[in-house]
């Protein structure tokens, strides 16, 4: 069985709290390291009125330019339903149950569900708000992100491509792609997303002023979690 989510405010470069309505998570990203294998998350509750959370932990991996999230008993959330008290913090435990040390990066997903209020759950229409946490186990040898980058047309836009060779993820925003005279072609603040370590990965990016013609070398710039990066690359027919 396979599970795909939307994306959500989780994902925030700059705060150290996301916020969905009364939800709100800390920190939105975990980061453990070898011989590590726990670590907590803290839930908000802002709202005067209690709200209740489930919270689940999925694998996280890439195939065919795609994120894919998948069931998982490999990690656990505890507790994984929690009814939180107006202005209160609440503390989750994350913890791999696997057996065996991590031999590179193993990729996560916690997702936290705000439910329905027990008033909300008939007669009415309830918005059902969602944090999703990136989570990553990373062993002790681990090799960094190692990126080839491709640049294809995609109907009025395009797709950038990225082939990790590494065992580490890379964390990619603030993209911008600019043809041979500089001009910017496609610029794309925020966050883009992941390129998981062994994988390939492709998001696309809208191009308002016409995507350049098969053939044109372009410069693709952006900002990673080390620091920002510079590549270049021969656009390609729409795949």
């Amino acid at each position: 069985m396979k599970a795909g989510f939307a994306l959500s405010s989780a994902f925030c470069l700059t705060t150290s709290f996301a916020s969905a309505a009364s939800l709100q998570v800390a920190p939105v990203l975990l980061d453990i390291p070898a011989p590590g294998a726990a670590t907590t998350i803290t839930l908000r509750n802002t709202d005067l009125q209690p709200i209740t959370a489930q919270i689940r932990v999925f694998r996280w991996t890439q195939s065919a330019g795609e994120d894919r999230l998948e069931p998982t008993s490999d990690v656990v959330a505890s507790p994984p339903l929690i009814d939180l008290r107006s202005r209160q913090d609440y503390t989750v435990r994350v913890v791999r149950v696997s057996g065996g040390p991590v031999a590179k990066q193993e990729a996560y997903r916690l997702v936290i569900d705000e439910l329905p209020r027990p008033q909300q759950r008939s007669g009415t229409v309830a918005l059902v708000l969602r944090h999703v946490v990136p989570v990553f186990f990373t062993g002790r040898e681990v090799l960094p992100p190692e990126i080839a980058w491709s640049v294809s047309r995609h109907g009025k836009g395009l797709l950038l491509g990225a082939a990790n060779a590494g065992d580490a993820r890379l964390r990619l925003a603030s993209v911008s792609i600019r043809d041979a005279a500089g001009k910017a072609v496609s610029a794309n603040a925020g966050l883009v997303g992941y390129s998981l370590g062994r994988s390939s990965m492709r998001w696309t990016l809208a191009s308002p002023g016409g995507a350049p013609a098969a053939g044109a070398k372009v410069t693709i710039t952006g900002a990673t979690e080390t620091g920002p990066f510079n590549a270049t690359a021969v656009v390609q027919p729409a795949p």
